[in-house]
């Protein structure tokens, strides 16, 4: 915040009507006849010879020491020269023999206190040592075995971790137990429905041997397959899947719905370009008819054709049933259409035309109409280096508040008039301040009324780009007005 300087200054002296001023509530002293008024005022050489008798007062109004009272004191005390002696030499001895007192405890209290200290940081280390040895063994005994038991992982299995004896004897009774399942599933889908008598290949090999019969029924049936299958012209095998490709309409006989062709083509259709002609021709003659047409030739529907009298009464009626303001259209067969404006708007002027409620505008009705309101100018511009400004608002509660801003780049200097109404109370208060380069503000607030004692005081500050006037109230629901002229 920049410094405020409430100082008020009077260059050619300061008049005070009355018989009294004050500051502060307290009485200014003034002048009666010569110097005398001072100690008049203070109840004269009497009122001061009553405080003591030990003082002179002359009759100019000098006040000085009794030289009797003087006197007896160095008599009771010594001379003085004595008297600072004595003093010095009291004042060294004792400042001696308290150095010397101070040292000497010093250094006793330093000894006994360095081998204390001693004795117990020794004890200490040692304990310290002895228990952090211990702690330090405890320790890494409890963190090996928690290793330990991190690496023992039942629910997964990685390169760094291993199952608890538990789970590795279930595992394998488990797998066991698979392999025995998978075994038996493996052999009785060997065996299969066989019967009991051949449901091993002991009894299977058994039985072919007592019946050759078999052998030989089974070695015919082998020798008769065919070993491998070779595809022919438009078959194709793939796996176990055999196809037909590669064929068109001419690998396949014609059944009722005969194959396409051009000539069949040119034959279905032959009867309608018999009947009509090519049909280049066709288009030739339909196209030159058409050009040949005019609407004389074509008889009129519900769509009239378009003439240049049914488009000027088309025209016409579109114009004359339109919504119009201050014109008029009119068409009669023999003038035409007509278009005319209104009451004579046409190259008119005001005077031409009847008021209705909004009148018109003369230099006199508008100073009737300005006088008729009270201007309510916040700012005006008086010119580059002036600007009359006014605002006012409303404190709930005592305290400061920003009576007005402006900002520092335009104007470095301002007078205000500052009003504070509450209750039925107002007081008001002129205000004169200006800025430095630097932004220090300097500011008197003067020329103070009221109704009812103080009701607010005045200060200043930079606030950002801004210079505020701020207002102190005094009371809660205030309203403060401000009014002022800002210089640049």
């Amino acid at each position: 915040m920049a410094t405020v300087n409430k100082d008020f200054k009077i260059k050619s002296g300061l008049i005070v009507e009355g018989l009294q001023g004050t500051i502060n509530n307290k009485r200014i002293l003034t002048e009666d006849a010569g110097d005398q008024y001072i100690l008049d005022l203070i109840g004269g050489e009497t009122l001061v010879k009553s405080v003591s008798n030990q003082f002179d007062v002359s009759a100019g109004g000098e006040l000085s020491l009794d030289r009797a009272v003087v006197d007896a004191y160095y008599d009771a005390a010594g001379s003085a020269s004595a008297a600072q002696a004595a003093a010095e030499a009291t004042a060294s001895a004792d400042a001696t023999s308290k150095a010397n007192a101070a040292q000497a405890a010093a250094e006793l209290t330093a000894s006994g206190d360095a081998t204390s200290k001693a004795n117990a940081a020794q004890a200490a280390a040692e304990l310290t040592a002895s228990g952090d040895a211990t702690n330090k063994a405890n320790q890494a005994l409890t963190d090996a075995q928690n290793y330990a038991d991190a690496q023992i992982q039942d629910a997964q299995t990685t390169s760094t971790t291993t199952w608890s004896s538990y789970k590795t004897s279930t595992e394998i009774g488990l797998a066991e137990e698979r392999a025995k399942d998978h075994a038996d599933d493996a052999v009785a889908a060997l065996v299969g429905s066989a019967p009991e008598l051949l449901d091993t290949l002991q009894e299977l090999a058994a039985a072919l041997d007592n019946d050759p019969d078999a052998i030989n029924s089974l070695q015919s049936i082998a020798a008769g397959k065919q070993d491998e299958l070779t595809a022919g012209a438009n078959i194709d095998i793939t796996g176990a899947t055999i196809s037909v490709t590669g064929l068109d309409t001419d690998d396949v006989a014609e059944g009722s719905n005969l194959y396409f062709t051009n000539q069949r083509a040119l034959d279905a259709t032959s009867a309608a370009y018999d009947a009509a002609g090519s049909a280049s021709a066709a288009q030739a003659a339909a196209i030159a008819h058409a050009d040949a047409l005019t609407t004389s030739d074509i008889a009129e529907g519900t769509n009239e054709y378009f003439t240049d009298y049914r488009a000027k009464v088309s025209a016409v009626d579109l114009l004359t049933n339109a919504s119009k303001s201050n014109i008029e259209i009119t068409w009669t067969n023999q003038g035409g259409l007509v278009i005319a404006a209104e009451n004579g708007v046409a190259g008119s002027t005001t005077t031409d035309l009847a008021e209705g409620t909004n009148l018109y505008f003369t230099d006199e009705r508008a100073v009737d109409a300005l006088e008729a309101v009270v201007p309510n100018f916040t700012a005006v511009e008086v010119n580059s280096v002036a600007k009359q400004v006014a605002s006012t608002m409303s404190a709930a509660s005592a305290g400061a508040h920003v009576g007005h801003a402006f900002a520092k780049a335009d104007y470095r200097s301002a007078e205000f008039l500052v009003k504070v109404a509450y209750g039925t109370h107002t007081e008001i208060s002129k205000v004169l301040l200006t800025l430095d380069s630097s932004d220090n503000i300097s500011m008197t607030e003067y020329g103070i009324v009221g109704t009812n004692g103080s009701a607010s005081s005045v200060s200043a500050n930079v606030d950002g780009a801004n210079v505020q006037l701020l207002v102190t109230t005094t009371n809660n629901n205030s309203t403060v007005t401000v009014v002022g002229t800002l210089l640049a």
